[in-house]
C-alpha cells in the first residue's frame, strides 16, 4: 500500500528513561513520491530510534546511493547511516567507509537473507529487524497529522498515538556510541 499524505505532521511528545529527556517536538515528513507504506514505516522507525541523537531524513530516495537516514558530527561527516532497504555490497562498502556506523532496517526475511554474509566483512554493520506484524501495526497509526507519545526504556520504544500502541527492541543502539 503507498502513502496517500504528501506531507505528514508529526508530533512527538517524548521521554527517555535513561537520558532523562523529556521533549516536545513537530517536524513534517514527506514520504517519498512512490514510497510504499511499510518501507515509509521502516524510514520513520527509524528515525524515532535515533531521535535523540538529531538525524536527518533523506528527501529523496537515491537508491543506496546515499542513506535513508543519517547523523552527521560537527565537521559533517557521518557518523550514523541507516538504510531501510537492502543495499548491493557496493553500496553497503560506500557506506562503511564513509561513516563509523551503518545500520540496516530490515524486515525479517531481508535479514535472515544478508546478515551472516555481510557481518563477516563489514564490522560497523548493525542490522535492525522488524516483523511485518509490527511494521503492520505502526502503519495503523498513519495519518495526515500523527500525534505520538514515545517512552524509551534502554532496549527498548513504546509508541502510542492513544488508541493503539507498539513497542520495538532497541538492542542496537546500545552498540552505537555518539
Amino acid at each position: 500500500m503507498q502513502v496517500l499524505n504528501k506531507v505528514i505532521r508529526l508530533d512527538l511528545n517524548y521521554a527517555s528513561e535513561a537520558s532523562h529527556l523529556y521533549q516536545r517536538h513537530t517536524c513534517y515528513i514527506a514520504p517519498y513520491r512512490t514510497e510504499q507504506a511499510e518501507h515509509f514505516a521502516r524510514r520513520l522507525l527509524a528515525y524515532l530510534c535515533f531521535f535523540e541523537s538529531s538525524p536527518h531524513l533523506a528527501k529523496s530516495d537515491n537508491s543506496g546511493k546515499t542513506p535513508d537516514l543519517f547523523v552527521s558530527d560537527a565537521t559533517d561527516h557521518i557518523t550514523l547511516w541507516c538504510n531501510v532497504d537492502l543495499l548491493s555490497e557496493k553500496h553497503l562498502q560506500r557506506a562503511s567507509h564513509q561513516s563509523d556506523w551503518v545500520v540496516l532496517f530490515l524486515d525479517e526475511a531481508d535479514q535472515k537473507k544478508i546478515k551472516s554474509h555481510y557481518k563477516h566483512h563489514f564490522g560497523n554493520v548493525l542490522f535492525h529487524s522488524l516483523s511485518h506484524q509490527q511494521l503492520t501495526d505502526f502503519c495503523g497509526m498513519f495519518k495526515g497529522h500523527m500525534q505520538l507519545d514515545l517512552w524509551r526504556e534502554d532496549d527498548k520504544l513504546l509508541i502510542t498515538d492513544g488508541k493503539q500502541s507498539c513497542e520495538f527492541p532497541l538492542r542496537l543502539t546500545k552498540d552505537i556510541k555518539h
